[in-house]
This record gives structure tokens, C-alpha cells and sequence, in this order.
């Protein structure tokens, strides 16, 4: 999913952004290029060594087998919805939560009204995500609200020392929070490998573009 969206709460892996334009940390490529060379100042022997080098790479089998661009987009979308539907559960260990820790009255009104809108933008959102795009819309409006109710849990001493409960209590999956958690990480786990493979394809593009510009100076040179 650096664009399946996230700054943590309640540990989740999830973003809030200002716009959908805005780079995804999971979705949009954090590629950062490796093949830096200064063509000019390289003697004929260093440039042959080089392009020699970057197609022995492009000719390894686990770079031959990645996917196309399309077909890996496709496998992101699915992989992020799938990690969306453990992520949406927090509707049922919200209710987990209120009878686990006995909170009190304004602490269980707030975490039914985060319910609530999470309910709602599941429910008004969640049907249209048919690319990543939309999810990134969907995630931001996801992110949004549970950025909120991290907020909300700081607003009184009482409160605060329920979210500090429940940060300490995630490192443990026999607590329903530490359960949930559990679950959102071995659900990022497909996520992170096919966006391992986006990279790879990207870095593939990226060494093309400069396998062309060495060929270009070798041809000067000859």
C-alpha cells in the first residue's frame, strides 16, 4: 500500500490526506533511482562495464517475471481491499472494546459515534472503490474519521488513560485490540509484496532509460 493510506490509530495503518492528489504511501511510487551516472566524465571501458552490468540485472528470472504495470495495479486493488475488510472490523471490536474495558459513559458515547461514521462511510463509500483512485478517496474519508477519534481520545484525563490502555494492550492478541491488530499486519503482508513488485517494475523502467542514454554515448564515442 509510501500511498492501502496511513498514520495509526488504534494502530492501523491508515492516512489522512488533505486531496487524493496528494502521493499515497502505498499506492504511489516512492522510487528513488539507484542508476545515477555522469556519462560524459566515464572513459568507453566503465560504460561498456556499466551497460553490461544493468542488462545482466534486467536478465535475472525474478525481474523477467514481473508483472505488467496494468496487471500489478489490478493485484494492489485487490490486496487492499482485502486488507480493508479486516480493517473495517473495528465496528465490531469497538463493541469488544466497550464491555472488555467497562469504560464509562462518555468514553463508550464516543466510541459508538465513531461507529457510527465509520459505518456510514464503509457503507456510502466502500461499493464504489472499483479502482485505486477510488480507494484512495475512500481511504482518506476512512483516515479522516479515525484520525478524529485518536483526537477525541485526548481530551480528557479519563480518556487518556483508555488510549493508553489500549496502545499498551495491541502488543497482546489475546486482548480484542491486540487480536485486531495482529490480524491488520498479516493482512498488510500481501499488500507489501506486490508493492514490492511495483518498485521493481519501476526501477526496470528506470534502468531502461539509462541503458538508452549509455548506448547513446558509447555510439558518440566509436
Amino acid at each position: 500500500m509510501k500511498y492501502l493510506i496511513l498514520t495509526t490509530m488504534l494502530l492501523l495503518s491508515i492516512n489522512s490526506y488533505s486531496a487524493t492528489d496528494e502521493p499515497h504511501p502505498i499506492i504511489d511510487s516512492n522510487y528513488i533511482s539507484k542508476y545515477s551516472y555522469n556519462l560524459e566524465s566515464m572513459n568507453i571501458k566503465d560504460l561498456q562495464k556499466t551497460r553490461i552490468s544493468l542488462k545482466n540485472y534486467l536478465d535475472e528470472d525474478g525481474i523477467k517475471e514481473i508483472d505488467s504495470k496494468k496487471n500489478l495495479e489490478k493485484k494492489l486493488l485487490v490486496a487492499l481491499l482485502e486488507y480493508d475488510d479486516v480493517r473495517i472490523q473495528i465496528t465490531n471490536v469497538i463493541d469488544e472494546i466497550i464491555q472488555d474495558y467497562k469504560v464509562n459513559i462518555e468514553i463508550e458515547n464516543t466510541l459508538l459515534s465513531f461507529k457510527d461514521t465509520f459505518m456510514n462511510i464503509i457503507k456510502d463509500n466502500r461499493p464504489l472503490v472499483k479502482n485505486l483512485r477510488d480507494y484512495k478517496a475512500y481511504d482518506f474519508r476512512l483516515g479522516s474519521a479515525y484520525l478524529a477519534m485518536m483526537s477525541a481520545f485526548h481530551e480528557t484525563e479519563e480518556s487518556k488513560k483508555f488510549y493508553s490502555r489500549l496502545v499498551k494492550d495491541k502488543k497482546n492478541d489475546t486482548t480484542s485490540i491486540g487480536k485486531y491488530n495482529k490480524e491488520l499486519k498479516l493482512a498488510q503482508v500481501n499488500i507489501n509484496l506486490v508493492k514490492k513488485d511495483m518498485e521493481t517494475l519501476t526501477e526496470i523502467s528506470d534502468i531502461k532509460a539509462v541503458l538508452s542514454k549509455i548506448e547513446k554515448e558509447i555510439s558518440i564515442r566509436e
